[in-house]
């Protein structure tokens, strides 16, 4: 029935700082950035993913425990690493998931406060 989720929307309250996160620290591709009133209309895609990822622009980015955004890499422990040496510090982690025996996780903050969680699945085959 579906082929798959076409966009997900996370708050921003700084376009342009989230799209140098983004793109600069994560590695992500700019998919669109197109004006839109006085802001951006932007769109962002992990490279080779189907789903993109879309910033809604925010007065303000109420913080939670819960993850606004989870993100799949092959090694975790490797993508702490790298994301350590461009300034990103974890907010928890890298640990093993209870939740899921063989399935390692990081928590790490976004540039406009949003929490991501980071997990590497048993078996999966994204090396990033």
């Amino acid at each position: 029935m579906f082929s798959h989720i076409h966009f997900q929307s996370i708050g921003v309250t700084d376009t342009a700082r989230a799209l140098a996160f983004y793109r600069d620290t994560l590695g992500f591709a700019v998919e669109r950035n197109n004006p839109y009133g006085e802001d951006r209309w932007i769109f962002m895609r992990v490279p080779g993913a189907a789903t993109l990822l879309h910033f809604d622009k925010r007065d303000s980015v109420e913080t939670s425990k819960k993850p606004e955004l989870v993100l799949a890499t092959g090694d975790v422990d490797a993508t702490c690493r790298t994301l350590a040496e461009r300034g990103v510090t974890p907010v928890s982690g890298p640990d093993d998931a209870p939740w899921e025996p063989g399935t390692r996780w990081a928590l790490i903050n976004d540039s406009e406060g949003n929490l991501i969680l980071i997990q590497t699945i048993k078996g999966s085959q994204d090396h990033g």
